[in-house]
């Protein structure tokens, strides 16, 4: 009877015990529960990785060097032809040398429209290219610049007549040390292609001109050879130039 009455108390004792701990589960607040996103296991990050933004970023952009290399080839007036390398230095400085050319294919059209070519002379231009270094300053960090080139020209040409004794020639060399304030757009795009425009004014600085002529040269001869002289060392020229180019 006594075991009885044992065993009676110990099983009410356990489950007076056990309807505690429930109720102090229920009115804990900050209990965190098993299914809870609090105890989800944390992902573990790669070993290198950074949980910083720039890890993210892509490569830096060319256009953030402070120095670029370039080239371009352009036509324009008073040379038709030319070819160019530069260094741009930030986004607000150019530098860069220029060949340009009067290719003897377009000579022809170019004499005749001066009136070097009449009467019995035969008039041909063997030379007429310059070379330039050209400034450049971007005031805004853009496309838009002002900028100046000085160069020096060469102009070498012959004058043929026709005599009764048989051809006599004279020769015409002159060089011209000149400069050219211009103001234009230089475009870049995301590949490196460069597109260019620009306008301004050749001016002379100075000119050493030679004039050589046969004894008995006649008045036809001297009036076109110095024709020729004065198309070289006539300014202030106009300059015009479209380029298209690559930018490293």
């Amino acid at each position: 009877m006594l075991r009885a009455v044992l065993a009676t108390l110990m099983i009410s004792a356990a489950a007076r015990a056990g309807d505690r701990t429930i109720e102090a589960i229920r009115t804990t607040p900050d209990a965190p529960l098993a299914d809870s996103p609090a105890m989800a296991p944390a992902v573990a990050m790669p070993q290198g990785a950074s949980r910083s933004p720039a890890a993210f970023d892509n490569k830096k952009d060319d256009s953030s060097r402070l120095v670029h290399v370039g080239a371009m080839i352009g036509v324009g007036v008073p040379r038709p032809v030319g070819a160019e390398i530069y260094l741009r230095v930030t986004d607000f400085f150019f530098a860069g040398v220029s060949y340009s050319d009067f290719p003897s294919f377009v000579a022809d059209p170019l004499l005749s429209a001066a009136g070097v070519k009449n009467g019995s002379t035969v008039v041909t231009l063997g030379q007429f290219d310059a070379f330039d270094a050209d400034l450049r300053l971007f005031p805004f960090a853009g496309s838009f610049f002002l900028g100046s080139s000085f160069g020096r020209q060469v102009l070498r040409g012959a004058v043929t007549e026709q005599t009764a004794l048989g051809p006599q020639t004279g020769t015409v060399d002159l060089t011209t040390i000149y400069a050219t304030p211009r103001l234009g757009y230089l475009w870049t795009f995301g590949s490196g292609i460069t597109v260019g425009m620009d306008m301004g004014v050749q001016l002379k600085l100075s000119a050493d001109t030679h004039v050589a002529l046969p004894n008995g040269a006649t008045q036809d001869m001297k009036d076109n050879a110095q024709k020729l002289a004065d198309l070289g060392a006539s300014y202030p020229l106009p300059s015009f130039h479209l380029r298209l180019g690559w930018q490293y």
